[in-house]
């Protein structure tokens, strides 16, 4: 049988790919504010994919006028007057997208027992390598499009001039990397076991050999 490193080290990588992505699913600081050194009060505080924290901010569309302080569930109805605002659609779609990676972690974990059997496996590899890819895919398309779109859209959060990315946000990032390691070491491992299960069949008992050309005289 090939060598089974590039399963074990694909193996390795997912399961430290999901636990960062779990961590940047979950945590709130995406996006947050610089600290000050004057203690100067910030109205934004930080930002998750799924909370958002503020210190007496007023939204200019909010006819109401709410100041609104601490940090909520973004789909909480303390947010109800400003929820469009805080999740404009680039920031749905890196909800989306980043759900989707962390759905496809398991998925791709669920998958490697039967990826990594010596039977023939070659389904269960190929699904493998294409859910890893997918999840690189989509973490990619989130952290890419968080980054570029904080500095674009200057409606969002307020005072983006002494806003950051945050840890959150590098953990996802790292996740991606981890991803794209384990997506090239269950390729590299797929392209062994092929190579492995064709040789197999070229000497499997039974199958007919090809008898030698004698030349005519």
């Amino acid at each position: 049988m090939a060598g089974k490193t590039g399963y074990y080290l694909a193996y390795f990588f997912l399961c430290i790919s999901l636990m960062l992505c779990c961590i940047a699913f979950g945590t709130g600081y995406w996006y947050e504010a610089e600290p000050t050194q004057d203690g100067t009060k910030r109205l934004f505080r930080r930002l998750g994919l799924w909370e958002a924290c503020f210190d007496g901010y007023e939204h200019t569309s909010d006819y109401i006028g709410k100041a609104y302080y601490g940090c909520w569930w973004i789909f909480h109805k303390e947010y109800s007057y400003i929820r469009s605002w805080i999740m404009p659609p680039w920031f749905v779609a890196v909800q989306t997208f980043m759900t989707f990676a962390l759905v496809l972690e398991f998925v791709a974990l669920g998958l490697m027992p039967s990826a990594g059997t010596e039977r023939d496996n070659t389904r269960a590899l190929i699904i493998t390598c294409v859910v890893t890819f997918l999840i690189l895919a989509c973490t990619v398309i989130s952290v890419t499009t968080f980054g570029v779109m904080i500095g674009v859209d200057r409606t969002w959060m307020p005072r983006f001039d002494i806003n950051r990315l945050s840890w959150s946000f590098g953990f996802a990032v790292v996740s991606g990397f981890f991803a794209a390691f384990a997506c090239m070491s269950i390729s590299t491992y797929a392209v062994q076991r092929r190579y492995e299960l064709a040789a197999k069949q070229d000497f499997a008992p039974g199958r007919p050999r090809m008898m030698p050309m004698v030349p005519k005289v």
